[in-house]
């Protein structure tokens, strides 16, 4: 019999688990109410040790990894760029160093399997991932650790959103086109779908709408809904106000599907 519940449906995944606590508190709601199949956790993010005390009572919690290369705390030394823009110029320029990355990235999920974590799949902030060299780099890993699944971002580009960001998309299709192969030629798996890239952070009822869609259409691809759930305190939305994230409106958006 086919589940109605949307979890069991699409592969939903919370991203910056660990980034605060507010947030924190957020995904283990979310968790706890099965409204969504895991997590990928930041390792460098400020509430990383409220994840470990939190995870004591969820052992069977699907945590992946969320590689920080922008935007956060370095576990290496390294200066992390400030933004995405800046990162990828910086890299199309050679001015970060490859080596670098994949020391950072390892310390990374050193640091998830010290916690007694064990990384279920991979992804990363904005994406970087998928670029090339950088996706190399994540293989490699992913099966020195025995991670299964890397994320890819394929997602239809009829879904309403800005000019700017369906350009964005466009680029990362086709970077996950190339990295699809790769992943698979490696015998890793990844997904066929994405949902939750031009909305990001302020997902909404047509998106997860249109999830189902896909997974009606196509019933066997494996379709991942990557979504910001969390709760806010005023220091977060101040802290992180240019991301314009609406965290506590994506639970419920999320709790009116179930």
């Amino acid at each position: 019999m086919e589940s109605t519940h949307f979890k069991h449906e699409i592969f939903v995944v919370a991203d910056d688990l660990g980034l605060d606590e507010a947030v924190n508190e957020g995904i283990f709601f979310a968790l706890k109410n099965d409204l969504i199949s895991g997590a990928s956790l930041m390792v460098g993010g400020e509430a990383f040790d409220d994840v470990v005390r939190r995870l004591k009572d969820f052992p069977s919690t699907n945590i992946g990894i969320h590689i920080v290369l922008v935007e956060g705390r370095s576990l290496t030394g390294i200066k992390l760029s400030k933004n995405h823009k800046t990162f990828f110029i910086k890299y199309s320029l050679g001015l970060i160093k490859k080596d670098e990355i994949k020391k950072e990235s390892e310390a990374q999920i050193q640091k998830c399997l010290s916690a007694g974590i064990r990384p279920q799949f991979i992804n990363s902030h904005q994406h970087l991932h998928l670029l090339p060299g950088i996706m190399d780099i994540v293989i490699s890993l992913a099966k020195k650790y025995e991670i299964p699944y890397i994320r890819i971002v394929n997602e239809p580009l009829n879904i309403k959103g800005s000019l700017f960001r369906k350009a964005q998309l466009c680029f990362l299709r086709f970077l996950s086109g190339m990295a699809k192969n790769k992943i698979l030629r490696n015998g890793l798996k990844s997904n066929d779908l994405f949902i939750g890239f031009i909305n990001a952070g302020s997902l909404n009822k047509k998106d997860l709408q249109k999830a189902r869609e896909l997974k009606d259409k196509y019933p066997d691809k494996f379709i991942e809904l990557g979504c910001h759930p969390g709760f806010e305190s005023p220091a977060l939305v101040q802290k992180y106000r240019h991301w314009h994230y609406n965290w506590r409106q994506e639970i419920e958006i999320l709790k009116r599907l179930l």
